[in-house]
């Protein structure tokens, strides 16, 4: 088993421009807890929940809270543009199906990459599906 997962980034946005450039994330695969997809307005998402908690400060609470570590990956079927997948009929086709095929892969190396199949029902004339955002960031609710 790889000891790291790796999403591979696509999007038009340079590091100069800011905000979530394409690159490659790796993200420890002993760190991994929980994966989910959601889909809201036509946008696909795949929820990473990450182990360990952190202190969260909260204007509405004196105290601070103990929250959890999330990475949250955006799918696009461009890999320069924002895209929305068409609905993902086969069950083995959501994103969150690669990344466990990539957890239980053996590729014989230090990373695995989660790669995305195709949306809709995975037809060969249905678009292929790209991470095109990766945002870490704390939450108190999960």
């Amino acid at each position: 088993m790889a000891k790291f997962i790796k999403f591979r980034v696509a999007n038009a946005t340079t590091l100069a421009a800011g905000g979530d450039y394409a690159r490659d994330v790796l993200v420890n695969v002993d760190d991994i807890e929980n994966v989910a997809d959601a889909v809201a307005g036509g946008v696909y998402t795949t929820i990473v929940t990450l182990k360990g908690m952190v202190g969260l400060s909260d204007a509405a609470i004196a105290n601070a809270t103990i929250g959890g570590r999330i990475l949250t990956l955006t799918l696009s079927t461009s890999a320069i543009a924002a895209g929305n997948p068409t609905a993902i009929t086969v069950s083995q086709n959501m994103p969150s199906q690669s990344i466990v095929r990539a957890l239980t892969a053996n590729p014989g190396g230090v990373a695995a990459s989660a790669q995305l199949s195709k949306d809709g029902a995975g037809l060969v004339a249905n678009n292929q599906m790209y991470w095109s955002s990766a945002v870490f960031s704390s939450v108190n609710d999960i």
